[in-house]
């Protein structure tokens, strides 16, 4: 998919239409859109782009054939700064009317859900509207700039929640499902995005929700959903400055998910140096033109009593690495890997 479509242009050149892949998913559906268990289990593999035309497209693999069908849940107008992009998927149970549903986040309309239905493109019946509309989300956040990300989802005891921007939401299940806020960010800084790589992990008293915030205010937070305290586990300026022995001035962790190995979470790092800074040996720096970030494909490790490590990837890379993106426990049988990508483009 990326880079795989084109559009034509007036004049007949062909131009790339496809920017990048933005999320993969596997969505997996025990029942129809009506509630109606299915006969056999179905699970999709699911995927979302950087289109260039604007347009939020979901694409859903045939396992049969190989090939790839596409929905169009909306369209917005691309700017020079800003691309529109769905950036994250979920599965979720309704646990009042017992329906299975998939959610999209995307920028900048909102959450869409989307039920099984085997006559509909790619199987999924996606609605017509947002259940949860950006436009009645607070973005008056330094570097947000209106443009809200849904970057992430977690299911934490049965609720599904969503992070957009600086705010985490709470899905109130039903027939005529709402979203509330159960979360706003009291120190959101200036950053791009909010909150990123929404997670839940187990608490005294039940699941609580982790987050990392991006910015010049960076840290890893714990959320209770329940009241909506915060707890700062991380201030990651401090403590990649301690570790690296440098001032670092802007981080982005955990760019969309966390990634949990047994009791462990794992989170991918980036952060940027400011430009007179000294550099101290083992480390090197890369002008990205806004800025420059530190070289190294980083990330930490969270322990169950909340204490972080960090760590690097050690390989021998064509050009800066910048950032460990995503990782992934292998799922393939006999093989106890870690997978690591991205890095940062």
């Amino acid at each position: 998919m990326a880079g795989g479509s084109c559009v034509r242009r007036a004049h007949g050149e062909r131009a790339t239409r496809d920017l990048a892949v933005g999320a993969l998913f596997e969505a997996n559906f025990a029942t129809d859109g009506s509630g109606v268990a299915l006969s056999r289990r179905a699970s999709l593999l699911i995927a979302s782009n950087w289109d260039l035309t604007g347009a939020g497209r979901v694409f859903v693999r045939d396992d049969a054939t190989g090939s790839w069908s596409a929905a169009t849940l909306a369209e917005d107008r691309p700017a020079p700064d800003f691309l529109p992009q769905i950036r994250s998927f979920a599965s979720h149970r309704d646990r009042v009317i017992g329906v299975d549903l998939v959610f999209a986040g995307y920028s900048p309309r909102g959450i869409y859900s989307g039920g099984y239905d085997a006559s509909a493109a790619g199987h999924i019946r996606w609605g017509a509207a947002p259940e949860l509309d950006a436009n009645s989300v607070p973005s008056a956040f330094s570097g947000l700039a209106g443009r809200l990300r849904v970057s992430s989802f977690a299911e934490a005891d049965g609720h599904l929640y969503a992070a957009i921007g600086q705010q985490i939401y709470e899905r109130i299940d039903g027939a005529s499902p709402q979203w509330r806020s159960v979360y706003t960010n009291p120190r959101p800084g200036h950053s791009e995005t909010g909150l990123r790589g929404l997670t839940a992990v187990p608490g005294a008293s039940g699941d609580v929700l982790l987050a990392a915030v991006e910015g010049n205010a960076g840290r890893v937070v714990r959320v209770d959903p329940r009241d909506g305290s915060e707890v700062t586990e991380l201030d990651l300026d401090d403590f990649l400055a301690r570790a690296w022995g440098m001032r670092v001035a802007y981080t982005i962790s955990a760019y969309n998910d966390m990634t949990k190995v047994g009791d462990a979470v794992l989170l991918g790092t980036q952060a940027f140096v400011p430009r007179d800074t000294p550099v101290p040996a083992g480390h090197s720096v890369f002008d990205v033109g806004y800025g420059q970030v530190e070289t190294g494909a980083w990330y930490l490790v969270r322990w169950p009593n909340g204490h972080y490590d960090l760590h690097r990837v050690s390989a021998d890379f064509s050009q800066p690495a910048v950032a460990t993106r995503t990782m992934i426990v292998s799922p393939f049988p006999h093989d106890a890997a870690i997978y690591f990508g991205g890095y940062d483009a």
